[in-house]
């Protein structure tokens, strides 16, 4: 359901409107291995295309509805995107990025999630039209061709190249992986009886892969009751935690730090809440304590993953130390690697720190039309991560920091090389370099170091304006520094380490 409109669906209504839908995408002309784009705030209706999507044989992408219209536009062509649903808001974003692209088959197709009565709107879609009763549903016994190796989803991860990577999701990786975590042993929730429902909220974007396959694909199977909060917000966030008794709540780490800082957020507001599970990024241990000096009655374990790895790893269980990311999940491995000149490469023993590698059916296909990505973050199956960790004789895993260029804001990924392409652009910089700097409530926010042609032509509000016309608040510069020169090794490549120091 939604917790701003109250619109919701039973489990018997979700079957027959994805039904409904997979059919008439099929009769609109799009074939098993299109893609399409949803571009949607948290509503229900993202769920049902979706899976509407997977059953008719089509792919998805994922579209952040916060991106301005020259980020949707590079995600929209990447992804050789076909057809567009997204809501009102945002429609003249999608009309101006689709604009001269031949690869879209259908007009934009628009879900109004806060009326029925909207003003009818030339050259769209309606959402409810393709809906509606008069459609027969999609017989899943129907042959569509597709083979489950085909991808089925491609959500977007930030490039060090500051050209966003599409990551191939199979059918095998999503199935394989929803089992992986669904395993009573390291799954959280409860299946549906009679006299239980665990009511889940929805307050994580659905277009990451957390909250899309980990919570909506994970619950659905448990068949949970889910709230989805479009938009999320501090006092949103309150009703909602009083207005429902959650039995579970998956957060983010920012989301921990508001509930321990807000007064407003009373511990009996969660007195129903049985696990608290936090992943997407780290969490300090002092953060960990004030959690639970104040919600005493509330387990508070971690998860681990990426978007690559469809996109759980490891997850903790009763009793696991709430510092540490939990056990691998079954039919998972890790190596810690070394990093550095001494040990680079070489498998490491409990309690070294190194470059967490995984493998796993969950690891994804590769990169969308990138090899030299996909080779760069594979060995062999094993997936590279770009996180530091180690684990313990217990088998416990650590997380401890970042090894990739890519800066976690918020525990959304910001690609330094995609803000300096930007700002490059300005003919008052002469060079750039941007690296993520520690904030306590982000996690990290991104800093740029430049250097101008003339320093008396140029300032900080100048650079950070030009950055924030161009990309979605997140990815929004949080310092300037300007600098005589960047510092870089032989082969040209930028020397962040350094500017860390400055």
């Amino acid at each position: 359901m939604c917790s701003v409109t109250g619109k919701s669906y039973t489990y018997s209504q979700l079957r027959k409107v994805c039904g409904k839908l997979a059919t008439s995408l099929r009769k609109n002309n799009l074939r098993p291995r299109d893609t399409i784009a949803i571009v949607l705030p948290n509503i229900p209706e993202l769920a049902i295309i979706v899976l509407a999507a997977n059953e008719a044989g089509l792919c998805t992408t994922l579209v952040n509805p916060a991106y301005t219209e020259h980020e949707i536009r590079k995600q929209l062509v990447n992804a050789d995107v076909q057809a567009v649903f997204t809501f009102p808001a945002k429609l003249a974003d999608i009309q101006a990025s689709i604009t001269n692209n031949s690869k879209i088959k259908l007009p934009i197709i628009l879900v109004n999630d806060t009326t029925a009565d909207a003003a009818p709107i030339s050259g769209i879609i309606k959402f409810d039209d393709l809906v509606c009763e008069d459609i027969e549903e999609f017989s899943i016994s129907q042959e569509i061709g597709v083979d489950y190796e085909d991808t089925v989803l491609l959500p977007y991860s930030s490039g060090t190249t500051g050209i966003p990577k599409g990551i191939e999701l199979s059918h095998k990786n999503l199935v394989a992986n929803i089992l992986q975590f669904s395993h009573p042993v390291v799954f959280p929730g409860r299946p549906t009886t009679k006299d239980y429902q665990d009511i889940i909220p929805v307050i994580l974007p659905m277009f990451h892969s957390y909250a899309l396959i980990y919570i909506i694909y994970g619950y659905l199977r448990a068949g949970a009751k889910l709230v989805c909060m479009p938009r999320f917000s501090v006092n949103e966030f309150i009703k909602l935690l009083e207005n429902h008794q959650f039995t579970m709540l998956h957060t983010v780490p920012p989301i921990i730090q508001i509930m321990v800082s807000n007064e407003l957020i009373k511990p009996h507001y969660i007195a129903h809440v049985e696990v608290v599970i936090v992943a997407a990024a780290s969490i300090g241990k002092e953060t960990i304590a004030k959690f639970q000096n104040r919600f005493k009655n509330t387990r508070f374990i971690q998860g681990y993953g990426a978007s690559e790895l469809s996109p759980v790893a490891t997850c903790g269980i009763l009793d696991t130390p709430p510092s540490s990311c939990g056990f691998l999940i079954p039919n998972t491995k890790i190596r810690i690697v070394g990093y550095e000149d001494n040990n680079l490469g070489k498998n490491l023993p409990p309690h070294n720190v190194g470059e967490i590698y995984v493998q796993g059916p969950q690891v994804m296909k590769g990169y969308y039309k990138n090899p030299e990505a996909t080779a760069s973050t594979m060995d062999g199956d094993w997936y590279k991560t770009g996180d530091l960790g180690y684990y313990t004789e217990d088998s416990l895993l650590y997380i401890t920091g970042r090894l990739k260029e890519i800066i976690k804001v918020n525990g959304y990924q910001v690609a330094p090389a995609e803000l300096e392409e930007i700002i490059r652009k300005c003919d008052k910089v002469k060079d750039v370099a941007v690296i993520g700097v520690a904030h306590d409530k982000y996690g990290e926010i991104p800093k740029a170091f430049i250097v101008p042609v003339s320093k008396e032509n140029i300032s900080e509000d100048e650079i950070k304006k030009i950055v924030a016309n161009r990309v979605t608040k997140y990815k929004q510069l949080g310092y300037v520094q300007f600098i005589t020169s960047i510092p870089k090794s032989a082969s040209g490549k930028i020397l962040r380490r350094e500017l860390e120091r400055l």
